[in-house]
Order: structure tokens, then sequence, then C-alpha cells
């Protein structure tokens, strides 16, 4: 099926030579077509749409423009931008960058993703997210800060632990609000 934002997402690419984010592209098209702010009630669903809707044009626009005028568009979060031939750059992380790139263009290309995914997938993907994002780096600081000395404490040895720390460090018992809040920061990043 043919994205109905093509044409628009084309004519802002071409008055941005220089590249755009996603962010402008989505604020243009906001100002341009109003119905887009009305693709779903819940937020975050409305706000995976329109991020969609964006990305399947462009991998569709990516197509037909190598297709027709052997333009490449390159495609990311914060810049998007039409090159000729001569202006993209050679590298040897290639194979690499294609195999990712391809496999973003299948999802965003498959309608398929953009109807089955409701307001609990969305939310379920935030979360996943915004988990990745949290534990990655900071379970080991948090496990230091609870001064945990296992890597995989259960829960219950880290409600234990963060309890009697968190007696000490309490204001309320003469100890220091910046250790009871990092305290508590690093309880809320093992328990999940």
């Amino acid at each position: 099926m043919r994205n109905p934002l093509i044409g628009p997402i084309l004519h802002i690419l071409r008055e941005h030579p220089e590249g755009v984010g996603e962010f402008e592209i989505l604020k243009t098209l906001k100002q341009q077509l109003p119905e887009l702010q009305d693709i779903a009630v819940d937020i975050n669903l409305q706000l995976f749409r329109q991020h969609f809707l964006i990305m399947n044009a462009l991998y569709q626009l990516q197509t037909s423009l190598w297709q027709e005028e052997s333009l490449t568009l390159s495609i990311s979060a914060t810049h998007i931008r039409i090159l000729s031939t001569k202006q993209v750059p050679s590298s040897s992380s290639n194979e690499v960058n294609n195999s990712v790139e391809a496999k973003l263009a299948a999802y965003y290309l498959d309608w398929n993703e953009y109807e089955k995914t409701d307001e609990q997938e969305v939310s379920r993907l935030l979360n996943s997210f915004y988990q990745g994002i949290y534990l990655t780096g900071d379970r080991e600081a948090a496990l230091e800060t609870l001064q945990l000395n296992q890597k995989s404490p259960t829960k219950a040895e880290i409600k234990r632990q963060y309890r009697k720390l968190a007696h000490y460090a309490h204001p309320d018992h003469g100890g220091d609000t910046e250790r009871f809040i990092s305290l508590r920061q690093a309880y809320e990043c093992l328990m999940f």
C-alpha cells in the first residue's frame, strides 16, 4: 500500500537538502495534516503510529528514489537526507549497517506491524525500552550502592538490604538525604 505521507515528506526533504530530523518532519506534517493528531486516543499509541507512518513512508521513498533517480535516502532518527551517489560515504561497516537497515526497513514496510500494534503492545515496548536503558549500566552501580556482593540477589535479599541501609540513612533518623535517595534509586533499579 502506498503511504499518503510520501509526497509531503519528499517535499520536506527537498526543502532541507542538508537533512532534517524525524521530529522536524513530524512537526511539519502535523501543521500540514492536523488529522495526524487524531489517529489514536492513547497518546503513546498515537506517537507510535505517527512514527510508524513516517518511517514507512521514508522506506518506501528510499526504494523509489533509488530505482527512479539513483538517489540514496539516508535514514536515522536524527538525520534524514537525500544523497547523490557521489555523496554516499563508503564504510567498512556497510555490511553491518545494511543488515540492520534491512531489518528496520522490513519492519516498517510491513503494514501488519502497524495494524497489530495496540495500546498494550506499545506500553510493553516502552517498558522494555526503558527497563533496558535503566538496567544496562546502572545494575552494577545499584548493587554497589546497596552493598550487595552477589551478582543476582533475590528480591527478598534486595528488599532486606535496602531496608537495613535506608533505616540508617533516613533523614528522620539523622541520616543523609542524598544517601537515602541514592539507596531508593538503587532499590528501584534492582526491583524491576
